[in-house]
């Protein structure tokens, strides 16, 4: 068989437009977006509505280089791996992270062969289990404390194993959720993370303040025996089932591309090309080039499309 010609391979996909600059944040976006603008002649794209309307209102701000302008070139080199949110494709990155819309973690564009590691999946899992380990005990306490008063605790020595307890399954279990909150606020795209920051950093904080300051609360916030509730359990039950759906999610997606990449593995690594003396030798399918003659023995896979001679 001939190897044929890229551009007449019938059933290869287009190609995708190489992602451009957002003259405001510097963001690599698709040039397919909805949010673009015009000035001098010159097209650009931005990641959001937002970016475009502080581009449309101060051009001269966001434009440099030689005559003004920021070339919308392409972002990524040669060889650079790309990262997309898979709910919003319009944000394309050249590093992991998190969408700035949705808080969703960033997967790569073109999935590689063999097998790759998943920090954020291990990172998750991680603060799954501390939190686990920290929020059972908290959630037995609270429990107990409805049921039957435990003589061996005194109720100022509950709070404190409260505090304890509820601090690092709150702030250190659920940081990645702070972030990505304060993130949806700053970028003015609020999502379920802003709901989850705000919810379980509300709880934590008045928790805190009536754990360690509870004269200042009327007695309006008190319990029938004058105690002021708390809410650590609350919170760090949250982060934790928050954390097992992140997990959960991670995983599938894990799997995918795992399916993904056991495909990619199918495909052959090397091709039989033959020379000009009709001998052939075994080379990286890399190096066999549009016009080669390759020969593929029964029993074998096809390394590339081409014309059977």
């Amino acid at each position: 068989m001939t190897a044929a010609e890229p551009s007449l391979r019938e059933n290869s996909p287009a190609p995708r437009p190489a992602p451009v600059r957002d003259p405001v944040c510097g963001m690599a976006v698709d040039p397919g977006t909805a949010h673009r603008a015009e000035h001098a002649g010159t097209g650009y794209f931005f990641c959001s509505a937002r970016c475009r309307e502080k581009f449309v209102a101060e051009p001269a701000r966001y434009l440099a280089g030689p005559g003004g302008h920021t070339p919308n070139v392409a972002a990524p080199k040669a060889g650079e791996a790309l990262w997309t949110c898979p709910m919003h494709p319009q944000i394309v990155r050249q590093e992991p992270g998190t969408c700035p819309i949705c808080g969703m973690a960033l997967e790569p564009m073109t999935p590689s062969a063999g097998e790759a590691a998943n920090p954020e999946l291990h990172d998750m899992t991680r603060r799954f289990w501390a939190g686990v380990a920290w929020s059972l005990p908290l959630l037995a306490i609270v429990m107990a404390e409805h049921l039957a008063k435990p003589a061996f605790f005194s109720a100022r020595l509950t709070v404190w194993v409260q505090l304890i307890l509820g601090t690092p399954a709150v702030l250190w279990g659920g940081w990645p959720f702070f972030e990505r909150g304060w993130a949806s606020v700053i970028n003015r795209r609020l999502n379920m993370f802003t709901l989850i920051a705000l919810g379980t950093g509300v709880a934590y904080l008045y928790s805190l303040f009536a754990a360690l300051v509870p004269g200042i609360f009327p007695a309006s916030f008190r319990g029938p025996e004058g105690e002021v509730l708390l809410y650590f359990e609350a919170a760090a039950v949250i982060v934790t089932l928050v954390l097992l759906g992140q997990v959960l999610e991670l995983r599938a997606r894990s799997q995918t591309s795992s399916a993904i990449r056991a495909l990619l593995d199918l495909a052959p690594k090397h091709a039989r090309r033959l020379g000009a003396d009709g001998s052939d030798e075994d080379v990286p399918l890399e190096e066999v080039l549009p016009g080669d003659r390759l020969r593929v023995r029964p029993g074998e896979k096809i390394p590339v499309d081409g014309v059977v001679l």
